[in-house]
């Protein structure tokens, strides 16, 4: 993937560094802003270490600079916007400016997919947008834009990446494009192949194979057919391109009772053209799930033969990981449940994690992978392991490595010194009585050990008491003040946000580059009420968004809701409810207060 990267990279520069310094008007003041800004962005997003400014921020300032109408550089600012609706309307502003400008026709190709993919799934636009988009792919097919030495590239664009959809809603039309251009055969290939694949799950439904009419499974067979001989022939034409040898594993995955061997047979070319290449270990473990060819054995022995790879420069052992979450799936856990301490797992998972932090190559990531590891340690229930892992790093892991758990692991560093520590018998008790919502019991056996902890056992106490008394009046059907009682409040986590308690009892925030949140650890309960208010104070777009999260606010699921009230060009004024921040949302337009204005 490292070697991929750089192919990436190398196409990014053709088409929006050297395009932008080749018809780019360079008399504005701006000009070098723009540069720098187009050079991050490529570094961030293809590792490259870099000592540039964040492309975030260059592109706030660019896309707020008077006269800064440049269309290349507003596409390029829209992929560094943090905020959907900045996005989109960056995106229609270089639209509006690209028929005036020189460049060529892949940049608005890709600022119109990337455009439909902003909106709303149904939304009108959406047809208009792909009509113009594919206007565009065929001129770059044709303009220079693009080559054939980017078959591989436009491949994994349109099949597994930000053009996928565009892909599967037009997959007819581009396959014929690509055929008409004729420089580019092994692409035509493995489009046509990904199209049939498509076309066989259309025609079979995706019901239980015992709801399967005899006219879907005849279809669904027909196009698996045409799926495999393009993909065998596009395999045949470039051996040493892994995407059409993974491709076949998920024609395999519906064959006869020799599936597992043939999928086994294209895994194997697939890794063998590229040994981390993603989608071959993706199909591989899908397929070894027991409603296809496999087994939870299965899917763990193909972990487990990743990890003696022994290739920790690489990605491939930490497949083990996704092979157990795989397990975890099947198993349809409760969220926040876990099976990493289990016998026939753990062994590996040790093996895995103290292979990356052995790695040389792994050096700069290196805490990265001692707050995962020291995450999944404290989940297994070996807490021994995990603080080995905190100690290495001054117990202060990487924060974005404990998200992604399905519980809250603010306090995981805490609460391992803790069961680790001095007062560990003592918090032992305190945490079943925590768990089992026996407050009375559990504020005494805390209390007691705040008077007698000290460090980060003793921090641990006041968290947990402070979340505990707001419960106890919450208990008696009363209410609390759910703000932050001070700066720093220990009973409160804090994402890219500065709060400050003014005397008056409100919070003053101040947002960080990807906005803010911030949460309190009491527990509520599944019924509440709530009442508030806020006042935006300045915003730099005019644009905003407030309200209250619902639940553990994970970042990297979307099992939380959200209720906000919201302003921006795009949908004006409104209060939604969410599901965290997506697009999922119930949402009523509002008028502004007459008394307001």
């Amino acid at each position: 993937e490292k070697i991929m990267d750089q192919r990436r990279k190398e196409f990014r520069v053709r088409q929006y560094l050297d395009a932008y310094r080749e018809f780019g008007q360079h008399t504005a003041s701006w000009d070098s802003d723009a540069l720098l800004m187009i050079e991050s962005w490529i570094n961030s997003h293809y590792g490259t270490s870099t000592n540039l400014p964040s492309s975030a921020d260059l592109s706030n300032k660019l896309a707020a600079q008077a006269g800064c109408d440049d269309p290349l550089v507003l596409t390029v600012a829209a992929s560094s916007a943090i905020e959907l609706h900045e996005r989109i309307q960056r995106l229609e502003r270089a639209l509006d400016a690209f028929g005036q400008s020189r460049y060529r026709a892949y940049p608005k190709f890709y600022a119109t997919v990337y455009l439909a993919s902003g909106l709303a799934s149904g939304s009108p636009r959406i047809t208009e947008l792909d009509a113009s988009a594919l206007k565009h792919f065929e001129r770059a097919l044709a303009d220079g834009s693009l080559q054939a030495k980017d078959e591989e590239e436009l491949a994994e664009i349109l099949i597994n990446g930000w053009g996928a959809e565009f892909f599967g809603r037009n997959a007819d039309a581009v396959c014929r494009l690509v055929r008409k251009a004729k420089s580019y055969p092994w692409l035509a290939l493995v489009l046509q192949g990904e199209n049939e694949v498509k076309l066989a799950w259309k025609a079979r439904g995706s019901g239980a194979g015992s709801s399967v009419s005899r006219e879907g499974w005849k279809g669904f067979f027909e196009h698996l057919g045409k799926g495999r001989a393009a993909f065998t022939e596009a395999w045949t034409l470039q051996s040493d391109r892994p995407l059409a040898s993974a491709s076949m594993i998920q024609i395999e995955m519906g064959g006869s009772g020799s599936a597992a061997e043939q999928m086994r047979t294209w895994f194997d070319r697939a890794t063998t053209s590229q040994i981390d290449y993603p989608g071959a270990w993706t199909r591989m473990r899908w397929g070894l799930r027991p409603r296809w060819s496999g087994s939870h054995e299965a899917m763990l022995a193909l972990g487990i033969q990743a990890v003696k790879t022994g290739r920790f420069d690489t990605d491939v052992p930490r497949k083990f990981f996704d092979c157990v979450s795989d397990v975890e799936s099947e198993l349809e856990l409760e969220r926040g449940e876990h099976i990493y301490g289990r016998s026939d797992i753990w062994p590996n998972i040790k093996e895995m994690f103290e292979g990356y932090i052995a790695e040389p190559s792994q050096e700069s990531k290196r805490n990265d992978w001692r707050s995962t590891y020291a995450a999944v340690a404290y989940l297994a229930g070996k807490y021994g392991v995990a603080r080995e892992q905190l100690e290495a790093m001054n117990w202060k892991p990487v924060r974005k490595n404990l998200s992604g758990w399905g519980v809250d692991l603010s306090l995981m560093p805490l609460k391992v010194a803790t069961l680790t520590g001095k007062s560990a018998d003592l918090a032992k008790r305190a945490e079943a009585s925590y768990a089992r919502g026996n407050l009375v019991e559990a504020i005494k056996l805390y209390t007691d050990m705040n008077a007698s902890a000290q460090g980060l056992e003793q921090e641990f106490s006041r968290s947990r008491l402070a979340a505990l008394k707001e419960e106890e009046v919450l208990a008696k059907g009363e209410w609390i003040d759910l703000l932050p009682a001070v700066d720093n409040d220990p009973n409160w986590e804090m994402f890219d946000v500065k709060a400050h308690r003014l005397p008056d009892g409100a919070i003053e925030v101040e947002s960080g580059p990807t906005g803010h949140a911030f949460y309190s650890r009491t527990r509520v309960g599944a019924e509440f009420e709530v009442t508030g208010e806020f006042e935006v104070v300045r915003t730099s777009t005019k644009d905003f968004q407030a309200g209250i999260i619902m639940g553990y606010p994970d970042g990297r699921d979307s099992d939380w809701f959200a209720f906000r009230m919201k302003r921006n060009a795009v949908e004006g004024d409104l209060a939604s409810f969410s599901r965290s921040w997506s697009k999922r949302q119930v949402a009523r337009q509002v008028q502004p207060c007459p008394a307001a204005g």
